[in-house]
Parts: structure tokens; sequence; C-alpha cells
């Protein structure tokens, strides 16, 4: 759902660019280390609750292989 709203706005700034790296690159760049960030985020989401204060009772330990 998020896409359909934000990707018009993404391709109006883009054609706008004028970059010395391109009118498409720069956006690629950004929105691969958002990407990266969003993973490694969700990734360690346990830990971050645990520091948020998630009490030990409200997970379970992930016993995969």
């Amino acid at each position: 759902m998020m896409c359909r709203k934000v990707m018009p706005c993404v391709r109006i700034w883009s054609d706008k660019c004028s970059s010395k790296y391109g009118r498409r690159r720069p956006f690629i760049l950004a929105g691969s280390l958002m990407i990266s960030v969003a993973v490694t985020i969700i990734g360690f989401s346990a830990d971050i609750g645990y520091l948020l204060g998630d009490a030990d009772e409200d997970h379970r330990n992930f016993k995969g292989t």
C-alpha cells in the first residue's frame, strides 16, 4: 500500500534530480541503505524489544536450526 503512494513521489523527484551521479543512482543508493537498516533492525528486533523493557516472559526463545 505504501508503495502506491511513495513510488510516484520518488519518480517525480528523481526526474527532477540533476545530480552529477545521474537521476536514478542517488535514489537507488538511498533506498538500498534504508532497506539495509530496516533488515538489520528486524534482525535485532528481539534484542531491541528487550532493551526497551520487554520482559522475559513476553517472548519465547528461538531454538531454530
